[in-house]
């Protein structure tokens, strides 16, 4: 098994989705001791956003001068998408920031979902083309977004298991610590009931 771990919170120490994350993983290593993980920190080493330059070579395929910084910014997203084809699980950590999810996820996500490589349009709509991937995504909030109020404001959770399964990864599990601002909840409680949630996940397999 090859296990692709993705953190993105700009935070090192301390911060909840990181401690989540590589609690995922450490308990997908119990269970696969051989597992091979390769991580990726989009936090601290966040990837370019998308040129104009690249976004025309990879969306429209016409012919661009290709500069050196170019080229550098196409092989990094050629990398980005080999990682993510050659594993087999995936761990996101995902804080929510101001409702959504960090630019420097965003950055990594529009790396990825490239057309005719991760996805491919049809006659009969949208085509994913990663398949066979179990995500964990390892989210955080620091308030209540899974009430019927909260979800009016929650385009983190819903943008990521949408995005996921256009490039055909269906198979999503969300891990969730919410609450972790709040005096009446606190992290400990949170990353505990996430805790939970992915033992219920595991064992459900």
């Amino acid at each position: 098994m090859k296990i692709l771990h993705i953190d993105s919170s700009p935070f090192v120490e301390t911060y909840v989705t990181r401690e989540l994350s590589a609690w995922i993983v450490a308990e997908l290593l119990k269970i696969n001791p051989d597992a091979a993980v390769r991580y990726r920190d989009v936090g601290t080493t966040p990837p370019p956003h998308l040129s104009a330059a690249a976004m025309t070579i990879f969306h429209d395929a016409k012919e661009t001068a290709i500069t050196p910084e170019l080229q550098q910014e196409i092989d990094g997203i050629y990398q980005s998408i080999e990682e993510v084809m050659a594993s087999d699980v995936i761990v996101i950590g995902a804080p929510m920031y101001n409702h959504s999810i960090s630019s420097n996820l965003k950055a990594w996500i529009d790396q990825i979902s490239q057309k005719g490589i991760t996805f491919t349009y049809t006659h009969g709509g949208v085509k994913g083309l990663v398949t066979d991937k179990k995500v964990f995504i390892a989210s955080s909030r620091g308030g209540i977004y899974s009430s019927e109020a909260g979800r009016l404001h929650d385009f983190q959770e819903p943008y990521l298991v949408s995005i996921l399964a256009l490039m055909g990864m269906n198979d999503v599990s969300v891990i969730t610590a919410e609450g972790v601002s709040m005096s009446a909840i606190g992290r400990e409680t949170a990353l505990e009931r996430a805790r939970q949630s992915l033992r219920e996940a595991i064992s459900g397999e």
